[in-house]
């Protein structure tokens, strides 16, 4: 019988996918959250903190320079200009990234958001001008 559950990828936290019918399971992501995290957090304590549940398609985290997280952006770069603004990652820092942004705040947050979602280990996006 296949498994269930695969490590897609363990960098920093482990990057888990469900495989076969429980991939299509509408409650996957509840038992992803409520039963394998709770466990491992019971066993692990503070060394445990969260685990990604990876969706087909989704890539394992990606290696967090300036030069990624600009290629991460490139998607966004069109629309921002249409707004008048500019964006350029300009450090990566441990989990602080340095971006030059111009432009409504509300796009920023937006940027903000991109940034974290596709590196988790970035916790702090600061803006420059």
């Amino acid at each position: 019988m296949e498994p269930s559950l695969t490590a897609a990828a363990v960098s920093d936290l482990p990057w888990l996918q469900h495989v076969g019918a429980c991939g299509s399971c509408p409650s996957s992501t509840t038992t992803m959250n409520m039963g394998i995290e709770r466990v491992l957090k019971e066993k692990f304590g503070d060394a445990f903190k969260e685990i990604r549940q990876v969706f087909d398609g989704d890539q394992p985290p990606a290696e967090t320079t300036p030069e990624a997280v600009n290629r991460h952006l490139d998607i966004l770069r069109p629309a921002i200009a249409n707004y008048g603004g500019s964006v350029d990652v300009l450090a990566v820092d441990g989990d602080d990234c340095l971006v030059k942004y111009e432009g409504p705040e509300s796009i920023g947050s937006g940027i903000k958001a991109a940034i974290k979602e596709k590196f988790p280990d970035i916790t702090n996006v600061v803006f420059t001008q």
